[in-house]
């Protein structure tokens, strides 16, 4: 598995720069990322998540329509623009809102904009998880929201898990707070280890095999928690 990482030096993903490759399943987006254009990442249908980072203020319209595979968006607070019909055809992750009809036939999407814009007002843990540059003393100072779940039935630690700008720091302080997160599954039956699996981690400087990131993910619980504990993964 590999994540397609945009250098930070990028800007703006202009028009369809991405539209319809159908192969990308995770991108890095650049931590300075301000702009993206009209159909950037269209059918793009086998892509999974995209973490916004806090520098953009403008998403084009059909920007992600039809990535039906795509189960993590998260926008920034302070969005300035959301286009037309920018997750049209996102199933999996419209579990709690859908596009409507307007009275002239166009599709409505202010209710899935709004949906995005505080899908998380009273979860700010997730919120939290969701961003490029979160410390282990954020992770600390929210812990006792640590089993709180999302519309897919997500912990943050779902979120923290799937962000391909995870560190190790953040997840090792998440487990050892609150170990009990760790057996949590979402919506489709998926653990954080499961979607830490998946992701392209950068933790790890030598040894990046399955069999050692296991190892490091029991190894970050409370001693009283690993013996015997049996995990679900793959």
């Amino acid at each position: 598995m590999v994540v397609h990482t945009i250098p930070d030096a990028v800007t703006r993903i202009e028009y369809q720069a991405f539209l319809g490759c159908h192969s990308l399943r995770y991108i890095r987006l650049p931590q300075n990322l301000e702009f993206i254009g009209d159909a950037a990442f269209r059918d793009c249908e086998s892509l999974q998540s995209a973490f916004l980072p806090p520098t953009v203020t403008y998403i084009g319209n059909n920007a992600f329509t039809d990535c039906e595979s795509l189960r993590f968006f998260y926008v920034p607070e302070d969005i300035e623009h959301i286009g037309r019909e920018v997750l049209e055809g996102c199933d999996p992750l419209l579990t709690t809102v859908k596009y409507g009809m307007c009275n002239n036939g166009s599709t409505d999407n202010h209710e899935v904009n709004q949906w995005l814009m505080q899908r998380h007002a009273n979860l700010p843990f997730h919120q939290a998880c969701c961003s490029i540059s979160i410390t282990p003393q954020v992770i600390v100072q929210g812990i006792e929201r640590a089993t709180e779940v999302d519309d897919q039935q997500m912990t943050a630690l779902h979120i923290r898990c799937a962000n391909p700008h995870a560190t190790g720091d953040c997840i090792r302080a998440y487990l050892q707070l609150a170990p009990e997160a760790a057996n949590q599954e979402d919506s489709e039956g998926m653990t954080p280890l499961q979607y830490l699996c998946r992701n392209d981690i950068n933790f790890f400087e030598e040894d990046r095999s399955f069999s050692s990131l296991i190892a490091w993910w029991y190894h970050c619980m409370p001693p009283q928690t690993q013996a015997g504990k049996k995990r679900k993964h793959g």
